[in-house]
Protein backbone atom coordinates (compact mmCIF):
# COMPACT_ATOMS: atom_id res chain seq x y z
CA UNK A 1 0.00 0.00 0.00
CA UNK A 2 1.44 3.35 -1.06
CA UNK A 3 2.20 5.94 1.62
CA UNK A 4 0.07 9.13 1.71
CA UNK A 5 1.82 12.36 0.67
CA UNK A 6 3.22 14.28 3.59
CA UNK A 7 2.50 17.73 2.03
CA UNK A 8 -1.07 19.03 1.68
CA UNK A 9 -2.12 19.71 -1.94
CA UNK A 10 -3.46 23.15 -0.87
CA UNK A 11 -0.10 24.44 0.32
CA UNK A 12 1.34 25.36 -3.17
CA UNK A 13 -1.60 27.57 -4.18
CA UNK A 14 -1.65 29.16 -0.73
CA UNK A 15 1.95 30.23 -1.15
CA UNK A 16 1.22 31.55 -4.65
CA UNK A 17 -1.81 33.47 -3.36
CA UNK A 18 0.20 35.05 -0.54
CA UNK A 19 2.79 36.34 -3.02
CA UNK A 20 0.08 37.63 -5.38
CA UNK A 21 -1.80 39.30 -2.53
CA UNK A 22 1.27 41.31 -1.56
CA UNK A 23 1.62 42.60 -5.13
CA UNK A 24 -2.08 43.46 -5.33
CA UNK A 25 -1.97 45.40 -2.07
CA UNK A 26 1.09 47.27 -3.25
CA UNK A 27 -0.60 48.20 -6.56
CA UNK A 28 -3.76 49.22 -4.70
CA UNK A 29 -1.74 51.55 -2.48
CA UNK A 30 -0.12 53.24 -5.44
CA UNK A 31 -3.52 53.58 -7.15
CA UNK A 32 -4.98 55.18 -4.02
CA UNK A 33 -2.17 57.73 -3.96
CA UNK A 34 -2.85 58.61 -7.59
CA UNK A 35 -6.57 58.90 -6.90
CA UNK A 36 -5.87 61.21 -3.98
CA UNK A 37 -3.67 63.45 -6.11
CA UNK A 38 -6.21 63.44 -8.95
CA UNK A 39 -9.05 64.21 -6.55
CA UNK A 40 -7.73 67.64 -5.63
CA UNK A 41 -10.13 70.39 -6.42
CA UNK A 42 -9.27 72.64 -9.30
CA UNK A 43 -8.22 76.20 -8.48
CA UNK A 44 -9.85 77.37 -11.70
CA UNK A 45 -13.18 75.86 -10.65
CA UNK A 46 -13.03 77.72 -7.32
CA UNK A 47 -12.29 81.05 -8.98
CA UNK A 48 -14.92 80.46 -11.67
CA UNK A 49 -17.52 79.85 -8.98
CA UNK A 50 -16.94 83.37 -7.64
CA UNK A 51 -17.36 84.78 -11.15
CA UNK A 52 -20.64 82.90 -11.57
CA UNK A 53 -21.93 84.27 -8.27
CA UNK A 54 -21.00 87.80 -9.33
CA UNK A 55 -22.78 87.35 -12.66
CA UNK A 56 -25.90 86.13 -10.87
CA UNK A 57 -25.81 89.19 -8.61
CA UNK A 58 -25.52 91.47 -11.64
CA UNK A 59 -28.46 89.75 -13.31
CA UNK A 60 -30.68 90.33 -10.27
CA UNK A 61 -29.45 93.89 -9.70
CA UNK A 62 -30.72 95.17 -13.06
CA UNK A 63 -34.47 94.40 -12.56
CA UNK A 64 -34.33 95.66 -8.99
CA UNK A 65 -32.71 98.91 -10.11
CA UNK A 66 -35.37 99.39 -12.79
CA UNK A 67 -38.14 98.77 -10.26
CA UNK A 68 -36.60 101.27 -7.84
CA UNK A 69 -36.19 103.86 -10.58
CA UNK A 70 -39.94 103.79 -11.19
CA UNK A 71 -40.60 104.66 -7.56
CA UNK A 72 -37.72 107.05 -6.94
CA UNK A 73 -35.06 107.62 -9.63
CA UNK A 74 -32.45 108.89 -7.15
CA UNK A 75 -32.75 105.73 -5.04
CA UNK A 76 -30.83 103.63 -7.56
CA UNK A 77 -27.54 105.44 -6.89
CA UNK A 78 -28.27 106.26 -3.26
CA UNK A 79 -28.97 102.69 -2.16
CA UNK A 80 -26.76 100.77 -4.61
CA UNK A 81 -24.61 99.30 -1.83
CA UNK A 82 -27.67 98.27 0.18
CA UNK A 83 -29.25 96.59 -2.84
CA UNK A 84 -26.08 94.62 -3.63
CA UNK A 85 -25.74 93.55 0.00
CA UNK A 86 -29.37 92.44 0.16
CA UNK A 87 -29.07 90.40 -3.04
CA UNK A 88 -25.87 88.71 -1.87
CA UNK A 89 -27.36 87.97 1.55
CA UNK A 90 -30.50 86.39 0.11
CA UNK A 91 -28.56 84.29 -2.39
CA UNK A 92 -26.11 83.13 0.28
CA UNK A 93 -28.87 82.27 2.75
CA UNK A 94 -30.80 80.27 0.16
CA UNK A 95 -27.72 78.39 -1.02
CA UNK A 96 -24.68 78.05 1.25
CA UNK A 97 -26.60 79.04 4.38
CA UNK A 98 -28.90 76.07 3.95
CA UNK A 99 -28.10 72.88 5.86
CA UNK A 100 -28.58 70.83 2.68
CA UNK A 101 -26.50 72.60 0.05
CA UNK A 102 -23.29 73.83 1.74
CA UNK A 103 -22.40 75.71 -1.47
CA UNK A 104 -23.39 78.85 -3.33
CA UNK A 105 -25.13 78.63 -6.69
CA UNK A 106 -21.90 79.26 -8.57
CA UNK A 107 -20.07 76.62 -6.55
CA UNK A 108 -22.91 74.18 -7.19
CA UNK A 109 -22.51 74.67 -10.93
CA UNK A 110 -18.82 73.83 -10.53
CA UNK A 111 -19.66 70.68 -8.46
CA UNK A 112 -18.11 72.20 -5.33
CA UNK A 113 -19.21 72.21 -1.69
CA UNK A 114 -17.74 73.42 1.58
CA UNK A 115 -16.33 71.07 4.18
CA UNK A 116 -14.74 71.75 7.55
CA UNK A 117 -11.05 71.05 7.93
CA UNK A 118 -11.47 70.51 11.69
CA UNK A 119 -14.11 69.68 14.21
CA UNK A 120 -17.29 71.68 14.30
CA UNK A 121 -20.52 72.06 12.38
CA UNK A 122 -19.80 73.20 8.84
CA UNK A 123 -23.25 74.83 8.55
CA UNK A 124 -22.61 77.07 11.55
CA UNK A 125 -19.23 78.04 10.17
CA UNK A 126 -20.81 78.85 6.83
CA UNK A 127 -23.35 81.13 8.49
CA UNK A 128 -20.57 82.93 10.34
CA UNK A 129 -18.72 83.16 7.04
CA UNK A 130 -21.77 84.73 5.35
CA UNK A 131 -22.35 87.26 8.14
CA UNK A 132 -18.73 88.38 8.20
CA UNK A 133 -18.08 88.34 4.44
CA UNK A 134 -21.32 90.08 3.44
CA UNK A 135 -22.36 92.05 6.52
CA UNK A 136 -18.80 92.92 7.49
CA UNK A 137 -18.00 94.14 3.99
CA UNK A 138 -21.12 96.35 4.08
CA UNK A 139 -20.23 97.86 7.47
CA UNK A 140 -16.63 98.45 6.38
CA UNK A 141 -17.71 100.16 3.14
CA UNK A 142 -20.18 102.40 4.97
CA UNK A 143 -17.56 103.32 7.58
CA UNK A 144 -15.01 104.30 4.94
CA UNK A 145 -17.65 106.26 3.04
CA UNK A 146 -18.72 108.11 6.19
CA UNK A 147 -15.23 109.13 7.32
CA UNK A 148 -14.34 110.19 3.76
CA UNK A 149 -17.49 112.24 3.42
CA UNK A 150 -16.91 113.96 6.77
CA UNK A 151 -13.30 114.77 5.91
CA UNK A 152 -11.68 112.94 8.82
CA UNK A 153 -8.48 112.62 6.79
CA UNK A 154 -8.11 116.43 6.92
CA UNK A 155 -8.76 116.66 10.66
CA UNK A 156 -6.05 118.28 12.86
CA UNK A 157 -3.10 116.06 13.68
CA UNK A 158 -3.53 114.28 16.99
CA UNK A 159 -7.32 114.61 17.06
CA UNK A 160 -9.56 111.60 17.58
CA UNK A 161 -10.93 111.74 14.05
CA UNK A 162 -7.45 111.79 12.54
CA UNK A 163 -6.37 108.82 14.67
CA UNK A 164 -9.48 106.84 13.65
CA UNK A 165 -8.77 107.58 10.01
CA UNK A 166 -5.16 106.42 10.35
CA UNK A 167 -6.28 103.27 12.16
CA UNK A 168 -8.71 102.45 9.36
CA UNK A 169 -5.97 102.97 6.79
CA UNK A 170 -3.65 100.60 8.69
CA UNK A 171 -6.33 97.96 8.96
CA UNK A 172 -7.09 98.21 5.27
CA UNK A 173 -3.41 97.99 4.40
CA UNK A 174 -2.94 94.91 6.58
CA UNK A 175 -6.04 93.31 5.03
CA UNK A 176 -4.69 93.86 1.53
CA UNK A 177 -1.31 92.36 2.43
CA UNK A 178 -3.01 89.37 4.08
CA UNK A 179 -5.21 88.89 1.02
CA UNK A 180 -2.18 88.91 -1.26
CA UNK A 181 -0.30 86.41 0.88
CA UNK A 182 -3.34 84.16 1.12
CA UNK A 183 -3.83 84.28 -2.65
CA UNK A 184 -0.22 83.25 -3.22
CA UNK A 185 -0.73 80.39 -0.78
CA UNK A 186 -3.93 79.46 -2.61
CA UNK A 187 -2.08 79.36 -5.92
CA UNK A 188 0.47 77.05 -4.37
CA UNK A 189 -1.73 74.72 -2.27
CA UNK A 190 -5.19 75.37 -3.73
CA UNK A 191 -7.12 75.06 -0.45
CA UNK A 192 -8.33 78.41 0.95
CA UNK A 193 -9.08 81.16 -1.57
CA UNK A 194 -9.90 83.82 1.06
CA UNK A 195 -8.44 84.75 4.43
CA UNK A 196 -11.81 84.25 6.11
CA UNK A 197 -12.09 80.71 4.77
CA UNK A 198 -8.65 79.96 6.20
CA UNK A 199 -9.58 81.38 9.61
CA UNK A 200 -12.83 79.40 9.77
CA UNK A 201 -11.31 76.22 8.35
CA UNK A 202 -13.66 76.08 5.35
CA UNK A 203 -12.38 74.57 2.15
CA UNK A 204 -14.05 73.67 -1.12
CA UNK A 205 -14.09 70.06 -2.29
CA UNK A 206 -15.93 68.23 -5.03
CA UNK A 207 -19.51 67.54 -3.98
CA UNK A 208 -19.64 64.42 -6.19
CA UNK A 209 -16.11 63.12 -6.75
CA UNK A 210 -17.32 60.45 -9.16
CA UNK A 211 -18.61 63.09 -11.59
CA UNK A 212 -16.30 63.87 -14.47
CA UNK A 213 -14.56 67.23 -14.03
CA UNK A 214 -13.79 67.75 -17.70
CA UNK A 215 -14.78 71.16 -19.02
CA UNK A 216 -16.93 71.37 -22.14
CA UNK A 217 -16.04 74.23 -24.44
CA UNK A 218 -18.99 73.68 -26.81
CA UNK A 219 -20.90 76.73 -25.57
CA UNK A 220 -17.75 78.87 -25.67
CA UNK A 221 -17.04 77.74 -29.22
CA UNK A 222 -20.56 78.67 -30.30
CA UNK A 223 -20.20 82.08 -28.68
CA UNK A 224 -16.88 82.69 -30.42
CA UNK A 225 -18.27 81.65 -33.81
CA UNK A 226 -21.36 83.83 -33.37
CA UNK A 227 -19.24 86.78 -32.21
CA UNK A 228 -16.91 86.44 -35.21
CA UNK A 229 -19.89 86.17 -37.56
CA UNK A 230 -21.58 89.29 -36.16
CA UNK A 231 -18.31 91.22 -36.34
CA UNK A 232 -17.95 90.22 -40.01
CA UNK A 233 -21.54 91.22 -40.79
CA UNK A 234 -21.11 94.59 -39.07
CA UNK A 235 -17.93 95.13 -41.10
CA UNK A 236 -19.45 94.06 -44.44
CA UNK A 237 -22.85 95.77 -44.25
CA UNK A 238 -21.55 99.34 -44.79
CA UNK A 239 -19.72 98.12 -47.91
CA UNK A 240 -22.91 96.78 -49.53
CA UNK A 241 -25.14 99.10 -51.55
CA UNK A 242 -28.57 97.72 -50.72
CA UNK A 243 -30.36 99.59 -53.50
CA UNK A 244 -27.87 98.43 -56.11
CA UNK A 245 -28.04 94.85 -54.86
CA UNK A 246 -31.84 94.93 -55.05
CA UNK A 247 -31.80 96.31 -58.60
CA UNK A 248 -29.28 93.67 -59.64
CA UNK A 249 -31.43 90.90 -58.21
CA UNK A 250 -34.61 92.26 -59.82
CA UNK A 251 -32.91 92.71 -63.20
CA UNK A 252 -31.55 89.16 -63.24
CA UNK A 253 -34.83 87.68 -62.05
CA UNK A 254 -36.75 89.49 -64.79
CA UNK A 255 -34.15 88.40 -67.34
CA UNK A 256 -34.71 84.76 -66.38
CA UNK A 257 -38.47 85.24 -66.78
CA UNK A 258 -38.00 86.85 -70.21
CA UNK A 259 -39.14 90.30 -69.08
CA UNK A 260 -37.47 93.67 -69.56
CA UNK A 261 -34.79 94.49 -66.97
CA UNK A 262 -37.13 96.91 -65.16
CA UNK A 263 -40.85 97.47 -65.11
CA UNK A 264 -41.93 100.25 -67.49
CA UNK A 265 -44.73 102.67 -66.72
CA UNK A 266 -47.00 102.88 -69.81
CA UNK A 267 -47.51 106.60 -69.26
CA UNK A 268 -43.76 107.19 -69.28
CA UNK A 269 -43.24 104.95 -72.28
CA UNK A 270 -45.82 106.97 -74.28
CA UNK A 271 -44.08 110.30 -73.68
CA UNK A 272 -42.89 112.28 -76.72
CA UNK A 273 -39.25 111.89 -77.63
CA UNK A 274 -38.33 115.45 -76.65
CA UNK A 275 -39.57 114.99 -73.06
CA UNK A 276 -37.13 113.83 -70.36
CA UNK A 277 -38.70 110.81 -68.62
CA UNK A 278 -36.63 111.41 -65.48
CA UNK A 279 -37.86 114.99 -65.14
CA UNK A 280 -41.42 113.82 -65.82
CA UNK A 281 -41.24 111.15 -63.09
CA UNK A 282 -39.91 113.63 -60.53
CA UNK A 283 -42.22 116.52 -61.50
CA UNK A 284 -44.86 117.56 -59.00
CA UNK A 285 -47.29 118.57 -61.75
CA UNK A 286 -47.65 116.04 -64.59
CA UNK A 287 -48.85 118.88 -66.87
CA UNK A 288 -45.31 120.29 -67.03
CA UNK A 289 -43.68 119.78 -70.40
CA UNK A 290 -40.32 118.62 -68.93
CA UNK A 291 -38.46 119.23 -72.16
CA UNK A 292 -35.00 117.65 -72.17
CA UNK A 293 -32.27 120.24 -71.66
CA UNK A 294 -29.01 119.49 -73.48
CA UNK A 295 -30.43 116.13 -74.57
CA UNK A 296 -28.32 112.97 -74.57
CA UNK A 297 -29.45 109.61 -75.97
CA UNK A 298 -28.81 106.08 -74.75
CA UNK A 299 -28.24 102.97 -76.91
CA UNK A 300 -31.99 102.47 -77.16
CA UNK A 301 -32.40 105.93 -78.72
CA UNK A 302 -34.42 107.58 -75.97
CA UNK A 303 -33.29 111.05 -74.89
CA UNK A 304 -32.85 112.59 -71.45
CA UNK A 305 -31.43 115.73 -69.93
CA UNK A 306 -27.68 115.33 -69.66
CA UNK A 307 -27.68 116.19 -65.94
CA UNK A 308 -30.59 113.80 -65.24
CA UNK A 309 -29.23 110.75 -67.05
CA UNK A 310 -25.63 111.31 -65.93
CA UNK A 311 -26.70 111.70 -62.29
CA UNK A 312 -28.82 108.55 -62.50
CA UNK A 313 -25.97 106.53 -64.03
CA UNK A 314 -23.57 107.63 -61.30
CA UNK A 315 -26.09 106.93 -58.54
CA UNK A 316 -27.03 103.48 -59.80
CA UNK A 317 -23.41 102.56 -60.61
CA UNK A 318 -23.82 100.44 -63.72
CA UNK A 319 -27.39 99.32 -63.02
CA UNK A 320 -29.13 102.23 -64.74
CA UNK A 321 -32.06 101.33 -67.02
CA UNK A 322 -34.10 103.36 -69.45
CA UNK A 323 -37.43 104.44 -68.02
CA UNK A 324 -39.15 104.20 -71.41
CA UNK A 325 -38.12 100.72 -72.55
CA UNK A 326 -36.27 99.19 -69.61
CA UNK A 327 -33.04 98.54 -71.50
CA UNK A 328 -29.69 98.80 -69.79
CA UNK A 329 -27.96 102.19 -70.06
CA UNK A 330 -24.18 102.13 -69.90
CA UNK A 331 -23.23 104.85 -72.37
CA UNK A 332 -24.83 108.06 -73.68
CA UNK A 333 -24.25 110.34 -76.71
CA UNK A 334 -25.15 113.93 -77.30
CA UNK A 335 -28.12 114.30 -79.51
CA UNK A 336 -27.52 116.53 -82.50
Amino acid sequence: MDALPQQSPQQPWKAAWSATEERLLSNAGRTAVRATVAGRTSRVSKLDSDLLDDELTDMLREPMSKAMSLLQPQAVDTYKLEVDTAIKAVLFWLSAGSSLRRATYGQGLQNLAYESSGRGDVVQRLRVFGVVSIGGAYVWSKALSYVSLKGWADAPRGSMRRRVWQALERVERVARVATLINFLAFVGAGQYKTVLERLLGLRLVYARPQVSHSVSFEFLNRQLVWHAFTEFVMFALPLINAARARRWAVRNARSVLGLPPVAVDPAVAALPDHVCAICYSAAADPADECVAVNPYSARCGHSYCYVCIKTRMMAEAGECACLRCGQHVDRIWQRI
